[in-house]
C-alpha cells in the first residue's frame, strides 16, 4: 500500500518521505526509531528555572519575543513564557516561522505549552529548542515513552510521529507473521503484529527492545534471503576458468618493480585460486590505507591477460581513475599489460580510440569510472572486474559493469575496513580477504586532536613544516561557509591561508565544483612541489597519492566518521619521513576523535565506529543499495544475524517468502 493512501500524505510529502526510504505503509510500520525519550514532568516557571539539566514542560503566557539573525541561515528566537510563579525564556534556533505563531498566541492571550531541556545561559535558565503543544497535538502525559525518528527536510517529528501512529492503529494487525512460533520462542521475540505496536507505542523500555529486535529481524532476513539467492546463482555460473600454475603465479609477481609483501602474496594466491574455477569469483579485499591492494588487483589482471582475456579496473572518481592509470603506467609497461583510460571527460578522439581498443581486444585492461558501463562500451572478452573503493558504488552500478561479460569474476576492494558484523550482514555471499601488512619503508605517523581555539597554533606548526620543504593537506567538511568567516569551509580556509602567512609556500584549492582540467593542473602543481599546501574537501580522501606529503589537517573533524578520518589520515605517512595528522574537533567530537590518537589499526577503528554509530550509513551502505538498518547494538543482535543466515540458506520456503512482495498490501 502506497503512503499516499494515508490521510495527509499527498505527492509532495510522499516525495519527501521517499528520501527517508519510506515508500509504502510497510516501510512506515517497520521504521526504526533512533531513540526513545521519556516525557518529563510538568513544572511551573519557577520550578523549571531550578531544574537545570532536566526536561520539563511549562505552560504560560507569551510576554515577550526577540528575534536575532546571524549569517544567511542562522537565527535565534527568544520567547519569554510567564505564569503565576515567574518567567522563563525558550530558545528556538533556525525556526524563524515560529515568530509569527508566537506573536499570534501573545496577541490572542493564549497560553503556550513548551517541553524541553533546561540549560544555563548568560541570561539565566532557558528551555533549549523545546517542543510545542497545540490543541491539535497536545504534549504527551509525563512518563510516556516517545519515539524519535530520522527526519529529512520538510518532514517534522510531530507529523511523522502522528503518521506512524495512524498507520499502526489502522494496519498493524494486518501484518503477517511468517516465522514459526517455535522460532520466535527460541529467540525470545513477540509476533510481528505485536512487535510493530510495541516498537512505536512502547509500554516500557524492555518491551520496546524486544519489539525492536523482532522488527529488525525482518530486514535482516530479507537481506540474507537475497544473499542466499546470489550464492545459489553463483554456483550455477559458467565463468571462464583462468588457470594459473604455481610457476606462472611466481612469474607474474616477479614482474613488478618491487618485492610484494607476504600479505600481498597470500591474498594474490587466494585470488588466483578463485580465478581457476568456473564458479565466478566474488571476493572482497579489505586492506588498510596504504597496504598495497592495487598491486594485488593488477596481478589478477595479468593472469587474465595471459589467457587472452580482458579486465576492467573501476574507480569512483575521475581523480582516482586517473591516478591509477598514470601511476600504474610504469608497472604496466614493465609487465607488458596494454591499458586504456576511459572517463567521462575524455576528449572525443581519445574516447573513440579507447572504445576501439577494448572492442578489438588490443587493450587488455580498462581503467575508468562509471563511464566503463556506458552503452557504447564493448569488450572483446571481459573476464575480470576489479572495483576499487567499492562501497562508493551502488549494487545496480556494479551489475551494469558485469553485464559487459558473461559470469565475470569480481574483485571488490576497499580501504574502509568493514567490521565483522557488517561484513556478515552485507557481504555474506562473498569471500573476504584481509591485507593488514603495510609495505616497508613507511615513516612514523602521529595523530593529534585539538580544540578549535588552537587553530592558530596549528597554522604556525604548518608554516614551519612547509618552510622545511614538506607538503600538507588542509581538509574541510564543506565547500562554502555558512557564516561570513567559517574556517570549516574549504573556500574560506583557502582564502585565509592563501592570503596569510602561508601564501609564500603556494596554496591550491580543490573540490567537486572545480572543473576537472583545472583541478588536475592544481594537483599537478601540488605533486611537483610547486605548491606545498592543498586545501580541499573529502575529494582528497582517495586518489591523491603524494609520498612527500607529511601533514594532514582536518578542520571540523567532529563532522566525519572515524573510518573516514582514518582514510583521510592515510593520505600522509606514505613516504619515509615522519608525518603528522591534526584533527581540529569541536567539544562534542573531541572524545570520539581521540580514538585515532590511540590506534592506527583501521579494522579496530571501524569496529569502534560501528559501535558508536550503529549500522546506518557506515561504509556506504546506502550507496551500496542495501541497508543495515535494524541492527541496534551489533553485539546484542549478532544472534539474529546468525539465525537469519542459517534460516535463509536452509529453509527454501521462508527464503521465498522474504524474496516475495510486501506482506502488507
Amino acid at each position: 500500500m502506497e503512503l499516499t493512501a494515508l490521510p495527509g500524505v499527498g505527492p509532495a510529502r510522499a516525495a519527501r518521505l521517499a528520501k527517508l526510504g519510506l515508500r509504502t505503509v510497510r516501510d512506515l510500520l517497520f521504521l526504526q526509531p533512533r531513540r526513545l525519550e521519556r516525557q518529563g514532568e510538568r513544572a511551573t516557571a519557577a520550578e523549571a528555572r531550578a531544574a537545570i539539566g532536566s526536561e520539563v514542560s511549562v505552560r504560560g503566557a507569551v510576554t515577550s519575543i526577540r528575534f536575532h539573525r546571524s549569517g544567511r541561515r542562522r537565527s535565534l528566537l527568544r520567547v519569554r513564557v510567564e505564569d503565576s510563579t515567574g518567567a522563563i525564556d525558550a530558545l528556538f534556533f533556525n525556526q524563524p516561522w515560529l515568530r509569527e505563531r508566537m506573536n499570534d498566541a501573545r496577541t490572542a492571550g493564549r497560553d503556550v505549552e513548551l517541553y524541553g531541556r533546561v540549560v544555563e545561559t548568560r541570561s539565566g535558565p532557558a528551555l533549549a529548542s523545546p517542543r510545542r503543544g497545540t490543541d491539535e497535538n497536545a504534549l504527551p502525559e509525563p512518563g510516556t515513552l516517545i519515539p524519535h525518528y530520522p527526519l529529512t527536510e520538510g518532514i517534522g517529528q510531530p507529523f511523522l510521529r502522528e503518521l506512524v501512529r495512524a498507520a499502526v492503529e489502522a494496519l498493524a494487525d494486518d501484518v503477517e507473521e511468517p516465522l514459526p512460533a517455535e522460532h520466535l520462542h527460541r529467540l525470545g521475540l513477540p509476533a510481528l503484529p505485536a512487535a510493530v505496536r510495541g516498537l512505536h507505542l512502547p509500554e516500557d523500555a524492555k518491551s520496546f527492545q524486544r519489539a525492536r529486535r523482532r522488527v529488525a529481524l525482518e530486514s535482516i532476513l530479507a537481506l540474507q534471503a537475497r544473499l542466499a539467492r546470489r550464492w545459489e546463482d553463483r554456483a550455477r555460473g559458467g565463468a571462464r576458468a583462468i588457470a594459473c600454475a604455481p610457476a606462472e603465479r611466481a612469474a607474474i609477481l616477479a614482474r613488478f618493480p618491487f618485492e610484494p609483501t607476504a600479505g600481498q602474496r597470500g591474498v594474490a594466491g587466494e585470488i588466483f585460486d578463485d580465478l581457476g574455477r568456473t564458479w565466478p569469483m566474488r571476493r572482497l579485499l579489505q586492506g588498510d590505507v596504504g597496504a598495497g591492494k592495487t598491486l594485488v588487483g593488477v596481478a589478477a589482471c595479468l593472469a587474465v591477460a595471459a589467457r587472452g582475456g580482458q579486465s576492467a579496473l573501476m574507480a569512483p572518481t575521475e581523480l582516482l581513475a586517473e591516478q591509477h592509470y598514470y601511476g600504474l603506467l610504469p608497472v604496466l609497461e614493465r609487465t607488458g599489460l596494454a591499458a586504456t583510460l576511459l572517463t567521462g571527460s575524455l576528449p572525443a578522439a581519445r574516447r573513440r580510440a579507447a572504445l576501439d581498443a577494448l572492442a578489438s581486444g588490443a587493450a587488455q585492461l580498462a581503467v575508468g569510472t562509471h563511464a566503463l558501463f556506458s552503452g557504447d562500451v564493448r569488450f572483446r572478452r571481459l573476464d575480470l572486474a576489479v572495483v576499487d573503493e567499492q562501497q562508493r558504488f551502488g549494487v545496480a552500478q556494479r551489475r551494469e559493469l558485469l553485464e559487459k561479460g558473461r559470469d565475470v569474476h569480481v574483485l571488490l576492494m576497499t580501504a574502509t575496513p568493514i567490521p565483522r558484523t557488517l561484513a556478515l550482514t552485507l557481504y555474506g555471499d562473498l569471500e573476504v580477504s584481509l591485507l593488514r601488512e603495510k609495505p616497508p619503508g613507511r615513516g612514523e605517523l602521529k595523530t593529534r586532536v585539538v580544540a578549535p581555539a588552537e587553530r592558530a597554533r596549528v597554522v604556525r606548526f604548518l608554516r614551519d613544516r612547509l618552510a622545511a620543504g614538506e607538503r600538507a593537506f588542509w581538509v574541510a567538511p564543506r565547500i562554502e561557509a555558512e557564516d561570513d568567516d567559517d574556517p570549516r569551509a574549504a573556500e574560506a580556509a583557502f582564502e585565509k591561508l592563501a592570503r596569510g602567512q602561508l601564501r609564500e609556500h603556494g596554496v591550491e584549492l580543490v573540490h567537486g565544483r572545480v572543473p576537472s582540467d583545472e583541478r588536475a593542473a592544481r594537483l599537478d602543481r601540488f605533486r611537483s612541489g610547486t605548491s606545498r599546501l592543498l586545501v580541499g574537501t573529502t575529494i582528497v580522501e582517495v586518489g591523491v597519492d603524494v609520498p612527500e606529503a607529511t601533514v594532514m589537517v582536518v578542520d571540523g573533524a567532529e563532522r566525519f566518521g572515524l573510518a573516514q578520518l582514518h582514510q583521510l589520515r592515510g593520505r600522509v605517512g606514505r613516504g619515509a619521513a615522519k608525518s603528522t595528522c591534526v584533527l581540529i574537533a569541536a567539544r562534542g567530537g573531541l572524545e570520539r576523535c581521540r580514538v585515532l590518537e590511540e590506534s592506527d589499526d583501521g579494522f579496530a577503528i571501524a569496529e569502534e565506529d560501528l559501535r558508536r554509530r550503529g549500522m546506518g550509513d557506515l561504509a556506504g551502505l546506502r550507496q551500496a543499495g542495501e541497508s543495515g538498518e535494524g541492527l541496534g547494538d551489533p553485539a546484542d543482535d549478532l544472534d539474529l544475524l546468525l539465525y537469519a543466515r542459517e534460516t535463509a540458506r536452509a529453509d527454501a520456503r521462508l527464503r521465498d517468502v522474504y524474496l516475495a512482495a510486501d506482506p502488507v498490501s
